[in-house]
Order: structure tokens, then sequence, then C-alpha cells
């Protein structure tokens, strides 16, 4: 896997990250293209960016990974294609939703009935409309939803609270502290009993781990839940963008491992 990594980082720098407002990306030049959702749920206009794997064919079905950190979409799309060139993972449709305020649509708050976008509204928008939407647009196989820091505590969020929404989540440096010390993980954990569900957590060494990580972490280890396959991996980044690509990139082929033996 260490090959790959170098592999992807040598060309995240170099691509030309321009949009395309296409259907389709072009070989090695355009990333991506920009598409709208009127959301009810929100009451907003939300503006979706949306990769295409390079040799995309409508007929196919696709996993389809969702970021949710804007600043994320170029380089781990770029990331994804390349890893799908190399054939270490299959052809992904990667997606990420514009989101300004991400204190509030991922605060870690279940409730989809407030007026005021929060977390449970959020993960209502995602089960009823963006999901919804992209189905309706293309064939998807699986769905991976990503985050780091902020929104990697909402992904973990996610899968504690309505784990059948997608099949992975994938959580860099999460910031669990932000997650109610009350909040009860073991019976959270023993309620993904619907599909199997993946989990890749990771943390880096030269910040540590917070109290509820750790707590996280010792209630993983005491619910062997056969529904649920779990991975969490330390890493010595110093720079951010390295821990977030490597940390993806090992997602990934974590995730794929069973796909493509």
């Amino acid at each position: 896997m260490n090959k790959y990594c170098l592999f992807v980082l040598s060309f995240v720098f170099v691509f030309n990250f321009s949009f395309a407002q296409s259907s389709r990306d072009a070989r090695f030049t355009q990333i991506g293209h920009t598409t709208t959702i009127e959301s009810e749920i929100l009451n907003q206009t939300k503006k979706i960016y949306v990769h295409l794997p390079f040799d995309y064919n409508s007929d196919k079905e696709y996993a389809l990974v969702v970021l949710l950190d804007n600043m994320a979409f170029k380089p781990l799309a770029s990331v994804t294609e390349n890893m799908a060139y190399e054939k270490a993972i299959p052809g992904c449709i990667v997606v990420c939703v514009d989101t300004p305020n991400k204190r509030q649509a991922y605060s870690p708050t279940f409730n989809d009935t407030s007026l005021l976008i929060n977390g449970g509204k959020t993960i209502q928008y995602f089960e009823k409309e963006l999901i919804p939407f992209l189905e309706s647009k293309y064939k998807i196989s699986s769905k991976i939803l990503w985050g780091q820091g902020l929104s990697g505590m909402f992904s973990s969020f996610v899968m504690l609270t309505k784990p059948e929404l997608f099949d992975g989540y994938f959580s860099d440096m999460p910031m669990l502290n932000l997650i109610d010390t009350t909040f009860n993980f073991d019976q959270a954990i023993k309620n993904i009993n619907q599909k199997e569900v993946f989990y890749y957590l990771t943390g880096n060494t030269l910040v540590g781990s917070d109290k509820t990580t750790q707590r996280l972490l010792s209630t993983l280890e005491c619910n062997q839940n056969a529904h649920l396959k779990w991975h969490y991996k330390m890493q010595k980044d110093s720079i951010l963008i390295t821990q977030v690509v490597n940390s993806y990139a090992y997602g990934l082929d974590w995730f794929f491992m069973d796909v493509r033996e």
C-alpha cells in the first residue's frame, strides 16, 4: 500500500484542478463538475461537487464516497482516481456537499424536528434528499462517508446514530470530545444490526487521543459485533494534508480489500 500513497501524493499537487461544468471528467485534466439540489429539509439550495471516474460507464455500478469537507474534494477525488487507475481499488464516484457552516450542520445533535439546522437535519437531508438524488442519476453499489476533524466527528456520529445509512465510515482525527459525555457508545454499537458496517478511525501520534476517543475504542474492543468491522490506525504525519491523504488512501485500501481479493 505504501507505493500507492507515494504515487498519489506525487500527483495530487501537479493535477489541474479546474472544475468541468460537464457531466464527465476529461482524463487527467479536470476533476469534477458542480450541480445543485433544492433541499426542502434544510430550506437551502445545496451546491454539490461531483467527480466521476475517467472511464465512467453509465451502465456500471460504482461505490459512492461522500466527503464532508469542501477543501478535501480536489485532493481526495484525485487520490481516488489514481488508486483506481492503478487498480488498487474499483472506480468510485466522489461527491462533496458545500457546507459553509459546519459547526451548525455537523453538530452532534440527533434532532430532525428542530427549525434550526443541526446534525439531525443533515442526516435527514442525506437520507431523504442527497442519496436518492444521486441514486436517481448513478448506479451505486456501496456508500462511504468521510470526514476529518469536526466533520470526522460527524462521520462517527452518523455511524453511531444511523449506521444503516452508509456502508463505510472514515473518521480522520475526529473531534469526538464534542459528543456529549453521556452518549451511550455501548448501546449504539449494539444497535448496528441491519447490515455489515465498516468503520475506519485514524489518529495522530503527535496529537494523541482525547478521553472520548479512548472511551469509544474501549467500547469497540469490548463489543464483538458481527455486523461491525472496524480498524484504528495511528499515524505520524506532521503536515495535515499528508495526514488527510494517507489516512484516506489507507481507508479505501482497507474498505475494498475484500472486493479486490
